[in-house]
Order: C-alpha cells, then structure tokens, then sequence
C-alpha cells in the first residue's frame, strides 16, 4: 500500500511539475513572441483551458502529498520530508488562488480586440516562475522522502 501511496504522489506531483515548468519555460516565453492579436489569443485560451484543468491536478496533488504524508509517518521513516512537501503544496495552492488566480482570470477574459496587457502576463510569468520553483522544491523533497 504504502508503495501504491508513494507513487501515485510522485506521479501525479512530477507531472504537474513538468507541466508548469513547460508553460513557464516553453509556451509563455514562445507566446510572448507572437504579434498582438496572435499573443491574446493564445494566451486567452491557454488561460481557459489551465484554468479549468489545474485545479483538480493541484488538489490531487496536495492529497497525495498529505497521503505520503500519513504513509510515512506510520512507516517511520520520511514523514517531516513529505510534510514539508505537503505544507509547501498547501502554500502554493493558497498563493495560486489568491495571486495567479485573479490575474489568470483577467487574462482568459480578454477580448478578441481591445485590452491587451503584455504587463499583465508578465505580471503572471514571474509569479508563475516563483511557484514554479516551490513546485521543484517540494517535489525534491518528495524524491527524496520516497527513496
């Protein structure tokens, strides 16, 4: 069981890691390149789409990590590790919801024409690159509190 535990929450945790690295790393910077209405476009919809897939991956990420959790403190062995990761994950949700959630918004809700704002999206990037970076941290951790 414990096994089953410990790899789902590093399957489901890396993926998602892998994930945002990609947008972080890959789409946004290929986006931020694109003309004006090519560049709302995409990131409108990249908005939309995440915004509705995200947070089922994030909770079931932040489940799996206080599974681990419970594991390994029965086990004996790495819990204050996957604690950690836990309470890193919990943070990360709390700053996504309040930070990036509102921004994402405003960007999914551009028009086809009018408001734009590079300034906005890079606004988000950076704030995207710092979770991007907790996410990394606690999946280290995680690594590590498996193994």
């Amino acid at each position: 069981m414990n096994q089953i535990v410990f790899s789902l929450a590093l399957l489901i945790t890396g993926l998602m890691v892998g994930v945002e690295f990609a947008v972080a790393a890959f789409a946004n910077p290929v986006f931020a390149r694109l003309p004006d209405d090519a560049f709302r476009a995409a990131r409108g919809e990249a908005s939309r789409v995440l915004g509705k897939v995200m947070p089922f991956w994030y909770g079931a990420s932040l489940v799996m990590l206080v599974a681990a959790t419970v594991v390994s403190v029965a086990a004996g062995s790495g819990g204050w590790l996957c604690g950690i990761a836990a309470a890193l994950m919990a943070a990360v949700v709390l700053g996504t919801i309040t930070m990036l959630v509102p921004i994402n918004n405003r960007i999914a809700a551009w028009p086809a024409t009018g408001e734009l704002s590079r300034e906005l999206a890079t606004r988000w990037d950076r704030l995207h690159w710092l979770r991007v970076a907790v996410l990394a941290t606690l999946f280290v951790l995680l690594v590590v509190a498996v193994t």
